[in-house]
């Protein structure tokens, strides 16, 4: 009996050494359950990979918003280039006025002063409105430190302030003439 289970012993070894050749050339061939489909088949695991889907998202976009900018940009630049040509200096006839967007040399930057840009005219007057408000400011407090000056001794108070009997006294001192 002791021959028998050291037999029986070493052919256990011997399936169960070559049950794990046969698992681990299945595993690798990728039909794992064609082989062993009922039974125990030892620790599973779960393999672990990154995920495509961002690298998709952000290829798709990238490429949607290129073509999407870069198709009209490549179309106006080829009518701007094909059909347009820079400007070239010519003579000012007798009494004409150019426009501040005329002296551009490419079409694309006189297109965008034209259609932008304010006139030079404009912003002067702008300037000197500004110029003239901030002079009409300082002359009113000029003038307001003069009235505030002038408001002690003259007597003058704003209409929501009632004078006291010692203040009354003092006005009137002020107000008759002095004798000697």
């Amino acid at each position: 009996s002791v021959a028998m289970s050291l037999s029986q012993r070493s052919l256990v070894t011997g399936v169960a050494a070559l049950s794990d050749t046969i698992l681990a050339l299945c595993s690798d061939l990728g039909f794992l359950t064609c082989c062993f489909p009922k039974g125990d088949l030892g620790k599973r695991l779960f393999p672990i990979k990154l995920s495509g889907f961002n690298d998709k998202f952000f290829v798709f976009f990238f490429k949607f918003y290129v073509l999407l900018t870069g198709i009209p940009a490549a179309t106006c630049r080829t009518l701007v280039k094909g059909f347009m040509r820079e400007a070239e200096p010519a003579e000012i006839p007798e009494g004409y006025i150019p426009e501040h967007w005329e002296s551009y040399k490419h079409p694309v930057s006189r297109w965008m002063a034209h259609s932008f840009q304010d006139h030079p005219e404009n912003n002067y007057e702008r300037a000197v409105t500004v110029l003239q408000i901030e002079a009409k400011k300082a002359e009113l407090q000029l003038k307001e430190l003069e009235v505030r000056r002038l408001m002690p001794d003259r007597g003058d108070r704003p209409w929501y302030e009632y004078l006291l009997l010692r203040q009354l006294l003092i006005l009137l001192q002020k107000q008759l003439p002095k004798i000697n």
